[in-house]
């Protein structure tokens, strides 16, 4: 069995991958500001401070660190929170390093929005980082995370949307669904790369078994944002018949933010089906079956 360290532990996909790791017989340790339960090692990366107890132990670094990007609007201040959240939290874990001396992997989470956006090419890992501001974060984001290279093996997961009904994006998508007033977004033809949150969790896993390196693209697939509201309205089994919301208007109120709702993004996921993976939910017709009727 192994021993984990994970930051960003509480977030959505920290808690589903800790307890798919406790399942499996690991031990697992979550790094937090505020530790209020066993398992939990007081960190605060701006005041390079961290709790040494139990790091002798750490074999494995998982890093889903950072600043929630969907929070509030992108102003110059938060840009530089959300980069800084992510590149400063992994230099102080790269430091905190020098006292795990059977740390012999490192893998962290990324963002599939790094590509710039294209409704026509289906964006591989090699493909170049686009210039808009979330490829630019994803850039930085990954430099640091490289940098564990001088120390162990790492590998990255450029993480689609999530698709868990327990929370993220798509808790909040279906909160209108539920009233009936769901609609597609901008003109609802742009692409939509996602991920359900078990085989996201299992990604990371195999990866980890298989110590694998490299980036790779974790994502199911891809849909169309039209398809994507009306199938979870039918799986809801709540009426799809509201116009689009113009781009215009979300553009209004969520700034640049908007592009992540209207813009298009193809991405392939060959790269880590050549390295073993299969996925549960080959479609997002059976990934939101599987969400609405709250399988284990």
């Amino acid at each position: 069995m192994t021993t984990f360290l994970i930051s960003g532990g509480r977030g959505l996909v920290g808690k589903a991958l800790g307890n798919m790791l406790k399942r499996q017989g690991h031990t697992v340790y979550k790094l937090s500001r505020r530790p209020k339960r066993k398992g939990h090692i007081y960190w605060n990366p701006e005041k390079q401070s961290i709790e040494g107890k139990h790091l002798h132990k750490i074999e494995v670094i998982i890093n889903l660190a950072g600043a929630n990007i969907g929070a509030q609007k992108w102003s110059n201040k938060r840009k530089l929170e959300l980069i800084n959240s992510r590149v400063n939290s992994i230099q102080f874990l790269k430091q905190t390093a020098a006292t795990m001396p059977n740390l012999n992997y490192y893998i962290s989470a990324s963002g599939i929005n790094c590509y710039g956006y294209n409704s026509q090419i289906e964006k591989e890992e090699s493909d170049d980082y686009g210039k808009d501001f979330l490829s630019e974060l994803v850039k930085e984001w990954e430099a640091a995370s490289n940098s564990f290279k001088e120390i162990c093996p790492v590998a990255i997961l450029r993480i689609a949307l999530v698709v868990d009904k327990k929370g993220g994006a798509l808790k909040k998508i279906m909160k209108p669904i539920k009233l009936g007033v769901g609609s597609p977004l901008g003109s609802g033809q742009q692409y939509l790369p996602w991920i359900h949150i078990k085989d996201l969790c299992r990604m990371f896993i195999h990866c980890i078994e298989h110590k694998k390196e490299g980036t790779f693209n974790a994502a199911n697939g891809y849909i169309s944002n039209q398809e994507f509201m009306k199938t979870i309205s039918k799986k809801m089994k709540k009426p799809f018949f509201f116009p689009a919301i113009p781009k215009p208007i979300l553009s209004f109120f969520l700034g640049e933010m908007s592009t992540m709702l209207t813009e298009s993004l193809k991405v392939s996921n060959q790269k880590i089906k050549q390295n073993g993976f299969e996925f549960l939910f080959p479609d997002f017709d059976s990934a939101m079956t599987h969400i609405v009727k709250n399988e284990d």
